[in-house]
This record gives C-alpha cells, sequence and structure tokens, in this order.
C-alpha cells in the first residue's frame, strides 16, 4: 500500500469513526510505536498505540475531513485537508509516514 493509499484509508476510517462512534478500524492503521503529532502544542504528541488510543477515547473528533493537493515522496504522503461539508477550504495540512503498510507518524499542521 502507497503512502497515499494509507492516507485515504485513514480519511475514510476518521470518517467512519465520528459518523459510527466507533475508531477501533482507525487504530488498527497505526504501527504499535506510532506517534501521532500535533502543531499546535496545546493539543500535543502522542506516542504510541495505547495513547494514540486513549486521546480518541477522551479527545475525539467532531469534524469529518476530505484531503487535497496529495504529494507522496517515497513513504509519505502530505495533503492539505479541510472539512468534508467544505473540502475545497483549507484548515491545515495532514502528513503521514508510512512503514510496512501502517502509519508510523501522523503530523496536523496548520
Amino acid at each position: 500500500m502507497t503512502a497515499t493509499e494509507l492516507l485515504n484509508r485513514y480519511i475514510f476510517l476518521h470518517n467512519y469513526g465520528i459518523e459510527m462512534g466507533d475508531f477501533e478500524p482507525l487504530m488498527s492503521l497505526f504501527h504499535d510505536d506510532a506517534v501521532f503529532e500535533f502543531e499546535d502544542s496545546r493539543i500535543g504528541t502522542f506516542s504510541g498505540i495505547d495513547m494514540i488510543k486513549g486521546v480518541f477515547r477522551r479527545q475525539a473528533p467532531t469534524l469529518t475531513i476530505a484531503v487535497r493537493n496529495v504529494i507522496e515522496k517515497p513513504g509519505i504522503a502530505v495533503a492539505d485537508y479541510g472539512s468534508d461539508a467544505e473540502p475545497d477550504k483549507r484548515l491545515g495540512s495532514i502528513s503521514l509516514e508510512a512503514e510496512d503498510d501502517k502509519i508510523k507518524r501522523l503530523f496536523i499542521g496548520k
């Protein structure tokens, strides 16, 4: 699976988790030692699948999203994202590093 395919799968399961209230399928995309990081230091950095699961339990996202302008390099996909309702309005960027068909690092930026 390419990094772009993994990013698209992440977006699909992120939105599914919001709609169904079940983020467990999304968690299956992460390496056990994955890092989920936000540029906004108030949100923080979460290392390891247990911490990532914990943040999704405590502060589950509520906004379905769409990506555009995906740029892929070997093992990395970077894209702009917007709300699913207004996909052309840029809210930020998302960067995914893949390893063995799993997310090794996910970075959400401005």
